[in-house]
């Protein structure tokens, strides 16, 4: 009776290690994006979960959190991929700068402008950019280019004078040092006291993409908008290694096939992104202007000086720059 009873609880005991067997195999994973949902970033992050959730029959779940709503910012995004917060997030490189200082390169003006240009960048940066991510315990998936900035304003800005002691905000460092240099007056502030700043009149002017500025209706506050474009920053996915590793092969390939595929499709969204978005600020009112020579040429002059100020400071960003812009002719 006791070897029976004994038997029964062995087999039962099998049973319910086989099933948690099962249950451990399929990976879960948290996906953070800090992008509202209409955001082309979030959208792409949609379309890449549900592409995986299917090509690996559900053995590999991801649940995208959008708008940042699990507490994962944007500019924390690396660390908590890297410490297991979330499996895998999706940010912009140089919000990370912080903790590694060369992924502010792509934020130096008139270095990378459009997505031609972050193509030929990638082919020579990436192998830095996949170094940093496997020191952070990740793994980049893809890289999708962000829509390059402009500035919107209460009057044309399309020459030197024009720009000369313009109060404008600012979205990074780079961007503040570039729009000094220009002769304009940046501020600081964060996104969310820029429609107060301008309805108060604390400020001229706001340096951000079009995606931004059709999100926070800058032609509520503002009269003119000039698309200068003077850098293309790249956002990227990446996927914490520990949980990759528990990834079987045979998925880990379809995964990496998916991205490099999709990949493309991500890129004609961001391209869209910004033509759409450009069409609804003049829609909405806003005037579009253009930089005149002078003021393409101060800008050319500003990038160029911040490029030798960036390889002082970051000393590995030299023969990055160096290979990359002999590859493109600048």
């Amino acid at each position: 009776m006791f070897r029976t009873t004994l038997a029964r609880s062995l087999a039962a005991a099998s049973l319910l290690a086989l099933t948690a067997g099962v249950s451990l195999a399929e990976t879960k994973i948290d996906f953070s994006s800090p992008w509202p949902e209409n955001n082309f970033s979030a959208i792409s992050a949609r379309k890449f979960a549900t592409a995986v959730n299917e090509a690996t029959a559900g053995d590999v779940a991801i649940t995208v959190h959008q708008a940042s709503e699990i507490g994962v910012t944007g500019s924390g995004s690396m660390s908590a991929v890297e410490d297991g917060v979330v499996q895998m997030a999706s940010y912009l490189l140089f919000l990370q700068a912080g903790e590694e200082p060369l992924l502010a390169i792509d934020t130096l003006p008139f270095l990378i402008r459009g997505q031609e240009e972050v193509k030929a960048f990638l082919e020579v940066a990436a192998p830095a950019y996949e170094t940093i991510a496997e020191r952070h315990n990740q793994k980049i998936l893809y890289y999708v280019p962000w829509p390059s900035p402009g500035v919107y304003s209460r009057k044309e800005i399309t020459s030197v004078g024009d720009m000369k002691g313009a109060r404008i905000r600012a979205f990074n460092p780079a961007s503040f040092k570039f729009l000094s240099l220009m002769g304009a007056a940046p501020l600081e502030m964060p996104w969310g006291d820029v429609a107060s700043a301008l309805a108060a009149g604390t400020i001229d002017g706001v340096a951000t993409s079009t995606s931004s500025g059709v999100d926070g209706k800058l032609w509520d506050l503002t009269t003119h908008f000039s698309p200068m474009k003077w850098s293309t920053s790249t956002d990227v996915v990446a996927i914490n290694l520990d949980t990759w590793n528990e990834i079987s092969p045979e998925n880990q390939a379809k995964i990496e096939a998916l991205a490099a595929e999709m990949q493309a499709e991500f890129w004609a969204l961001s391209a869209a992104e910004d033509d759409t978005k450009g069409a609804i600020l003049a829609e909405n009112g806003l005037k579009i202007t253009e930089a005149n020579e002078g003021l393409m040429t101060l800008m050319s002059e500003s990038g160029r000086t911040m490029w030798n100020e960036f390889i002082a400071r970051v000393p590995e960003a030299g023969p990055i720059i160096e290979a990359y812009t002999a590859k493109v002719g600048k």
